[in-house]
């Protein structure tokens, strides 16, 4: 079934050459690196480039401060302090007003704070920043005050002249601090002219180091993004270019090293499996042919193949012997269940004639031959002898055994003989020349039909179920003796019992009672009882048949493990009335 369903599919699945799907692989294998390695280099790279605006930034103040006067800048923001500290907050509260910018006006005419100034505003030109500047904070009024500003005339702060959050775009100052403890790190400011900059700061110091204020850069925020820009079109470019190099050359590569020598072998394994299987010699070599020397696993693969397909040859040369020799011993088990089916009583009703009795008995082998056998026979016109065996093995053995057991018992039960004699007369025959060890359990009955009266005989069998008229079935449990075949001197009871008209008997095979549900849960007495009980005024045929439907359907869909036998025997009496 998988076997047709895989040629199936072969035939449904459209052929896609490996080499487009090692090219689609190399392809999007490196579409992904590229990915990864741009998301890592575009986390990266911002880092790094504000690393250097950053440098630059602190280059360009340190050189601004080397160039300017320092005296001079240590003057313009001692005065620059002095006169805004000592204005009240309702003067200093609009830095715009002309009351407020008239005490700082005499700063900005000095010949020293043009010249400040001017160093300020061509750094700022020439470095293309959009601010530059020095300042202090009022950190009581979080403000940022001005001492001299780079920009142009127009945009340019007066110095003393303040922005805060509430007028303007600033950093706190503990963001400030940070700022300038960190080799990258900047401020984000929005300006509604300028839009957005980033801004870095630089402390300011004395001549004997103390911090006098801090000096800062906006830098174009666009500026920032143009090169970040460049850079990624850039690298794009490059690794297209990488793609395209190395995918030519893995592609070619792997062509001649992979994809043509698995080819070679797809199309050898084709060719293979299309072969003439039904030829009674397999001479033609397909995979040796091929001479594939890659020295990698692919030759490993070529060499596994062919000794596989040497292998292969050997074993279908040897699996079709062995399925003419199965063929010849399927014919011949066949004929042996045939004639073992032929040993056993197989026409019902048995005795058309007599109506004093009624019976009908079953086999169903676990094999094609089995180990149990049922038996009946007049031993006269008035006594009728009944056996039920079950032999300890399945198969040949049990079946060759089987037939000695009832050749025996039906010999020695013809002279007339007791049940006990004709089990001990079986039990030392079968003992003789007993190489196999193997043993049959054996219940045999003699009945007097005009009477009722019978004789029974129990070795190792399983017990019998008796039902009186108009009653249920029920086990008559009693001690019963050894197997046949086990100890030649084994000495066998027997008991005797009385039918009434209408009593009924039922005899059996452990294989009844131990089939198995698909949970492993055995049907058992009581399981075998209900069944038989529900066809308690049903004739003997129509008994059996119910408690074979019965175990059927009990253990659906488990494998029969034992021989199920089964006997079943009506006394009618004389006349027939019951």
């Amino acid at each position: 079934m998988k076997a047709k369903k895989i040629k199936e599919n072969i035939k449904r699945i459209k052929r896609r050459p490996l080499e487009r799907a090692v090219f689609a692989t190399l392809l999007t294998g490196m579409i992904v690196l590229l990915m990864m390695a741009g998301m890592v280099l575009l986390v990266l790279y911002p880092y790094l480039l504000m690393h250097v605006v950053k440098s630059d930034a602190d280059e360009d103040i340190e050189y601004v401060t080397s160039v300017m006067d320092r005296e001079y800048l240590e003057d313009i923001y001692e005065r620059t302090k002095e006169i805004y500290f000592s204005l009240p907050e309702e003067e200093r509260a609009d830095p715009y007003s002309n009351e407020f910018c008239d005490h700082f006006v005499d700063l900005i005419h000095e010949e020293e704070f043009k010249k400040a100034r001017d160093v300020v505003c061509k750094c700022r030109q020439v470095q293309g920043y959009r601010e530059m500047g020095f300042c202090f904070f009022d950190n009581e009024n979080d403000r940022m005050v001005f001492v001299i500003d780079g920009d142009s005339n127009e945009y340019a702060y007066l110095p003393g002249q303040w922005v805060s959050k509430q007028n303007g775009s600033i950093n706190s100052p503990d963001t400030i601090k940070k700022i300038m403890k960190s080799k990258w790190r900047m401020g984000l400011n929005y300006a509604g002219l300028s839009g957005l900059s980033m801004t870095d700061y630089r402390e300011i110091t004395d001549r004997q180091g103390n911090p006098i204020g801090v000096a800062y850069t906006d830098v174009n925020i666009a500026d920032f993004f143009r090169k970040m820009g460049a850079f990624t079109g850039a690298y794009l470019f490059l690794m297209m270019v990488v793609i395209v190099v190395m995918i030519t050359y893995l592609s070619e590569f792997l062509r001649k090293r992979i994809v043509q020598p698995i080819g070679r072998l797809s199309d050898t394994a084709q060719a293979y499996a299309k072969r003439d299987k039904t030829a009674p010699d397999e001479t033609h070599s397909y995979f040796s042919e091929l001479d594939i020397y890659t020295g990698d696993e692919i030759e490993d693969l070529w060499v596994s193949l062919a000794a596989m397909e040497e292998d292969i040859n050997d074993t279908m040369r040897r699996i079709r012997e062995m399925t003419s020799a199965q063929e010849r011993m399927n014919t011949e088990l066949g004929i042996a269940s045939q004639i073992q089916a032929d040993m056993l009583p197989g026409r019902f009703p048995p005795f058309p004639e007599r109506d004093d009795f009624e019976l009908y008995a079953m086999m169903t082998p676990a094999r094609e031959v089995g180990g149990d056998f049922y038996d009946f026979f007049l031993v006269d016109d008035d006594h009728i002898a009944l056996v039920i065996a079950d032999v300890s093995d399945k198969g040949v053995p049990a079946a060759l055994f089987m037939m000695t057991a009832r050749t025996l018992i039906k010999t020695k039960a013809l002279m007339k003989s007791s049940p006990a004699e004709i089990l001990s007369y079986a039990n030392g025959e079968l003992c003789e020349g007993n190489e196999a060890s193997l043993f049959v359990t054996v219940w045999m009955a003699v009945i007097e039909l005009s009477t009722g009266r019978g004789v029974a005989s129990n070795a190792g069998h399983m017990h019998p179920a008796f039902m009186r008229n108009g009653g249920e079935y029920a086990l008559v449990e009693y001690d019963h003796d050894l197997p046949l075949g086990l100890i030649s001197e084994t000495t066998f009871r027997q008991h005797e019992f009385r039918l009434e008209p209408g009593d009924r008997f039922f005899v059996y095979t452990d294989g009844v009672t131990d089939v198995a549900d698909p949970e492993d849960r055995q049907l058992g007495s009581e399981g075998m009882l209900e069944s038989l009980n529900r066809s308690c005024s049903a004739s003997s045929e129509e008994t059996l048949k119910r408690l074979m439907d019965d175990i059927r359907a009990f253990s659906e869909g488990v494998h029969q493990p034992d021989d199920i036998t089964m006997l079943g025997f009506i006394y009618r009496g004389m006349g027939g009335e019951h």
